[in-house]
């Protein structure tokens, strides 16, 4: 009854978010998000992370970055029921850089996996893929209420993007994926409970290793995606040069190749730092 409930609040946002516009609807959902999660238990969670990631910053300005994030992320929400309409070569307010980096390695028929963070606006980092014809295969946590996961899954396929659940059967339509030359996607920022303990803002975080399985088996390069609020409803995304598997391989170890990667996402967090999603139990046990 409590997951129907939800739902129906969620659908009813959703609507309301269709009918008013993308600016309106990402403006509503920060200032809805940003004034229930202040005063959540999950805020709680965000000021533990950041303790442990910020130990010189002020409380005031760690209580600053909750704040910002809040709103941020409410805006990330609200934008969700229009993501399908935002097309990246129409639209004055995303700015793509390097889309090079991960465009020619496809074009070329390589293996090639793109990670991001919950970070920015993540979503939108697959449109310049599927807005340039080519398949895209996301890796993902269903949602626990499973009917709000099912319109999630509806967005998605709208804008053109597979949704591949974790787990075992998820890991055999990656394989199967990556043996068709098509392109995987992931965020790689969240705690995995049987994954590999690897260093993470110099504390060990539980982390998922399988970008690193996938790219040593199948000799994949690896992009980073960064697509960042830039103002309001304007965002700047980046693909940074591909990873190449002769480094992969270089470095030896999935363990090693999982501590590189984490590493490009601090740099991202600390120059960002309201624009990451802080209130998940990152570093639990």
């Amino acid at each position: 009854m409590k997951n129907k409930i939800e739902f129906f609040l969620i659908l009813f946002f959703y609507f309301i978010s269709r009918i008013i516009g993308l600016n309106l609807s990402s403006y509503l959902g920060g200032i809805l998000v940003w004034s229930y999660g202040l005063f959540s238990k999950r805020n709680l969670i965000g000021m533990k992370n950041l303790n442990l990631v910020f130990p010189k910053k002020s409380k005031v300005e760690k209580k600053k970055i909750l704040r910002k994030m809040w709103y941020h992320f409410g805006r990330v929400i609200g934008e969700y029921p229009h993501l399908y309409k935002i097309k990246i070569y129409k639209n004055r307010n995303l700015k793509i850089i390097g889309i090079n980096n991960l465009l020619d390695p496809l074009k070329e028929d390589k293996n090639c996996i793109y990670f991001s963070a919950h970070i920015g606006n993540w979503e939108l980092s697959s449109h310049p893929l599927t807005q340039n014809g080519f398949k895209i295969n996301f890796i993902y946590r269903a949602l626990n209420n499973k009917f709000a996961d099912d319109l999630l899954k509806k967005i998605r396929f709208k804008y053109g993007v597979k949704l591949i659940k974790k787990g075992a059967e998820g890991a055999k339509e990656c394989i199967k994926a990556l043996k068709n030359k098509e392109n995987l996607g992931m965020l790689i920022d969240q705690k995995m409970n049987d994954g590999l303990p690897v260093s993470f803002f110099n504390k060990i975080a539980m982390t998922a290793p399988a970008i690193a399985k996938f790219a040593l088996k199948f000799k994949c390069q690896i992009v980073p995606a960064l697509c960042i609020r830039e103002k309001g409803i304007k965002y700047k995304i980046e693909y940074f040069k591909p990873i190449q598997y002769s480094f992969l391989k270089k470095l030896g170890s999935e363990e090693r190749i999982m501590l590189y990667l984490n590493k490009i996402i601090e740099k991202w967090i600390i120059k960002h730092p309201e624009q990451w999603i802080w209130v998940h139990d990152r570093w639990k046990n």
